[in-house]
């Protein structure tokens, strides 16, 4: 068996099709150890691809860097297998998903094989036979093609007989181009497996069977992606040959039943197309997260008083914010967008990363927390109780939210004293509830005895403990901003939809 070295540790560039030049499209190393599920699968499919044709949806969530791994796996496969990648997304204005996968399968094959082999005319003509319309352009066409007039056309007698034959011959055409293509392809396979027959060792030489990998299916428009689906089965079948589908399988499942209704069983429809699945885990919200504040990490710190030692504290004080709430990819990036948004347009060192986080996430995630904290009042948390009762615990504000943490943040910038101070907190959902009540002007009352306060535990630089919070509440009173500050900048980002 062809042996691959999934050595993905380093960044690489992309070199496959669809490459534009002067445009490098570098692909990052390999941070989560998904060489080894592609190594797993090229073993797999190499073995069972030799026996029998083979039919993979590889499935992953949006966000779970499914078209990095299958374009990595591609500049794996084609040093070892004729390998074909198809992005289905960038492809699907034309009105014949299968033309586009059977021209897209040998042009690449071809390419494999050296271009030592001209494209028959043959191959040409089968083309053009497969080339169709849709909606009256078909009968148009038919129309035409049976020697009537369009604006004379009956659906009775002779024209209709006519009709039906023209028809009919179409579709024997358009079957017999596929049966034809078929074998092209299966010919074009065996001219890259022969084409370096002559290296010694194996070097540059491929090996059965091949791959064509077809990507972004997902987000094709709802008629195209099904359409592809529908006719790409009928290549299914070609001996030696392994199709991998890459799909968000939900997002599919979605535009499936936007074609045949809300109630269709599309989970049992796409069992029909598939031998077995493999699922991508998704990716580790500290790294989506990562990459976003590395980018931005200067901008980040200038506008909150919390102070991080580097961009990686950063990413996992913002992880486990979301990890709480349990984000999926798109949301986090929604997330992130409007957070930046946000911090754009506030003063230097003036924002509770923290707390502006936590409203971002409500906002959206927990509506009902999100209007108690944007109303507030005396009998806020009497509020969240009922909340956290209602919703099962589902998204729960609180049992989602009991995650200790630990801050820095700089103390006093407007009195000069910019020491870093240290804030421990044992409760998230107690931390938030008194930012709340201090950004709320309620400690301003002297009724209101901030000794009360639990989970507010200060530490200064010079060794000296505050546990009542006090010193925290000076600090946050000193920028300015109260809870309907940070709700207008809330409200205002959310408006990026």
């Amino acid at each position: 068996m062809t042996r691959a070295e999934f050595d993905w540790e380093k960044s690489i560039v992309w070199n496959g099709p669809g490459t534009i030049e002067g445009v490098q499209d570098t692909l990052a190393g390999d941070r989560l150890d998904r060489a080894r599920y592609a190594e797993f699968l090229t073993d797999y499919l190499a073995t069972e691809g030799k026996q029998r044709n083979y039919v993979l949806n590889l499935n992953a969530e949006w966000g779970a860097g499914k078209t990095w791994f299958i374009k990595r796996w591609y500049m794996e496969l084609k040093q070892h297998y004729p390998t074909v990648y198809i992005d289905a997304w960038q492809q699907d204005f034309s009105d014949d998903p299968l033309l586009t996968v059977i021209s897209s399968i040998i042009e690449q094959l071809r390419d494999a094989a050296g271009n030592k082999l001209a494209v028959p005319d043959g191959i040409k003509f089968k083309l053009l036979g497969l080339l169709k319309v849709g909606g009256k352009l078909v009968l148009k066409s038919a129309i035409k093609k049976a020697g009537l007039e369009d604006g004379d056309f009956s659906m009775e007698g002779e024209d209709a007989d006519k009709l039906v034959d023209t028809l009919c011959s179409n579709h024997k055409e358009r079957y017999e181009s596929i049966q034809y293509l078929k074998q092209e392809i299966r010919q074009w396979v065996e001219a890259a497996v022969s084409a370096n027959l002559d290296q010694l060792d194996g070097q540059g030489r491929l090996n059965y069977p091949a791959f064509i990998l077809i990507d972004e299916l997902d987000r094709c428009r709802p008629s195209y992606a099904v359409e592809m689906l529908e006719t790409i089965k009928h290549i299914f079948d070609i001996k030696d040959v392994v199709f991998v589908l890459a799909t968000d399988t939900e997002q599919l499942q979605h535009a499936i039943k936007v074609i045949y209704g809300e109630g269709f069983d599309a989970q049992t429809y796409l069992g029909r197309f598939f031998k077995r699945r493999f699922y991508l885990n998704k990716c580790p919200s500290h790294f989506l997260i990562e990459e976003f504040v590395a980018d931005r990490f200067e901008l980040l710190c200038s506008k909150t008083f919390h102070c991080f030692s580097d961009a990686n504290d950063f990413s996992k004080t913002l992880a486990r914010i979301v990890d709480a709430y349990h984000l999926s990819a798109r949301e986090i990036e929604s997330f992130l967008d409007n957070l930046f948004a946000i911090l754009h347009s506030v003063s230097e060192r003036s924002i509770d990363i923290i707390y502006l986080s936590a409203l971002l996430i409500m906002h959206t995630k927990i509506p009902a927390a999100y209007i108690a904290l944007r109303s507030g009042g005396k009998l806020l948390d009497a509020e969240i109780d009922k909340i956290n009762v209602n919703k099962d615990n589902v998204f729960s504000f609180k049992s989602k939210a009991e995650l200790s943490i630990v801050i820095n943040y700089w103390s006093d910038v407007k009195s000069g004293r910019n020491e870093k101070v240290i804030l421990k907190n044992d409760n998230f959902y107690a931390y938030i509830m008194q930012v709340h009540r201090i950004l709320s002007g309620y400690y301003l009352s002297g009724d209101n005895n901030p000794n009360n306060i639990n989970g507010l535990t200060i530490i200064r630089s010079d060794g000296r403990y505050d546990d009542n919070g006090r010193y925290y509440i000076a600090c946050l009173q000193n920028k300015l901003l109260t809870n309907d500050d940070y709700i207008e900048l809330v409200e205002l980002s959310t408006l990026l939809l």
